[in-house]
């Protein structure tokens, strides 16, 4: 698969959790970071923000997000289990932060 396949069914997959999380949750969904550059990246790394400077957001395979409900937004980790449980069975080669202990705003194809 190519770059740009897997781009294509990133987008898509974003789109359909998203759409998702609001039917099946009620939970409301801004986007955060998509893309991000490489000089970006290394100021995220250097200052601990970041564990790896071979993040998947160079790719565009990778997309952070921001949770509400009830115009509330939510930042605990078991807040994100719906969404992450959406993401990880729309594609096998989707992970997401959920599942690391970190990071559980993260949303990325491998």
């Amino acid at each position: 698969m190519t770059l740009l396949e897997k781009q294509q069914i990133f987008s898509i997959n974003v789109a359909k959790l998203i759409l998702q999380s609001k039917e099946i949750f009620n939970i409301d969904i801004s986007l955060g970071e998509a893309y991000r550059t490489i000089e970006q990246q290394r100021i995220y790394f250097n200052s601990g923000k970041s564990k790896t400077l071979k993040s998947r957001h160079l790719q565009r395979l990778a997309i952070d997000l921001h949770i509400f409900k009830d115009g509330k937004w939510l930042t605990e980790k078991e807040d994100y289990k719906p969404l992450a449980l959406i993401w990880q069975n729309l594609h096998p080669l989707n992970d997401c932060g959920y599942f690391w202990d970190w990071d559980i705003s993260h949303f990325e194809m491998k």
